[in-house]
């Protein structure tokens, strides 16, 4: 039987490609379409260089032409595997790219950038549960900033993983204020909050990345993005 495994690819979106449109060829027509709306050139050429190497590193683990890779969306717009032997789940911020690419279903992954925001108290209002923003205002300017993003990510991670993102709100889930911490209250229908694991990444100290998967046995391997040999 094959074992379970989720890998987690890391880049920078500044360093893949001199000449962003040359990737156009490996596009779906409504990706192209998608590229064309984007008023702002550095909007286009992120967007392109996100789908692009997604379909390559999905292309290399199931050894198949990046452009025939085929994509629909679930009831919520969580896209995926028209092929469905292959799960995946990615996220950005600023320059960095992150994609969880497992051969088990409901995975959902989130890195933030690391910001300092004047509004950090309305911002944790509206998305901490009652216990959280309890905890919350007890730390320091720094503890809270690190707080914020480590619950952030956890909670957008697990809303991926089920389907949902961030229209379920993220109120509705509560996480373990410390370091390393799992959920503790998830909606009903998830099942319990031991039911999933959280793992936080270790990628640079300008963020936060969590990954969020059924608690099963697992191999997580981090790799990286856009050396000559991943493709």
């Amino acid at each position: 039987m094959e074992s379970n495994f989720v890998d987690v690819w890391h880049g920078c979106l500044l360093q893949p490609y001199q000449d962003i449109d040359s990737l156009l060829s490996i596009m779906s027509e409504q990706e192209k379409q998608k590229a064309n709306t984007f008023k702002l050139d550095a909007m286009r050429t992120r967007y392109i260089a996100v789908r692009t190497t997604l379909r390559q590193v999905l292309a290399s683990y199931l050894g198949s032409d990046p452009v025939k890779l085929e994509f629909k969306a679930a009831e919520h717009g969580k896209p995926f595997l028209v092929c469905e032997s292959l799960h995946f789940n990615l996220s950005h911020t600023a320059n960095q790219l992150v994609i969880a690419v497992a051969n088990f279903p409901h995975i959902g992954i989130d890195i933030e950038e690391i910001k300092s925001r004047s509004n950090f108290e309305s911002l944790a209002a509206r998305s901490l549960s009652v216990n959280e923003l309890k905890a919350w205002r007890h730390l320091t300017e720094d503890a809270q900033r690190q707080s914020f993003y480590r619950l952030w990510t956890k909670k957008e991670a697990f809303m991926k993983a089920v389907g949902r993102g961030l229209a379920m709100g993220l109120q509705q889930c509560e996480v373990e204020l410390a370091s390393g911490g799992q959920l503790k209250t998830i909606p009903q229908e998830y099942g319990a909050a031991t039911d999933w694991l959280t793992t936080e990444l270790a990628i640079d100290a300008s963020v936060h990345a969590a990954l969020v998967t059924p608690r099963s046995q697992y191999e997580l391997t981090m790799r990286q993005l856009y050396s000559e040999a991943n493709f």
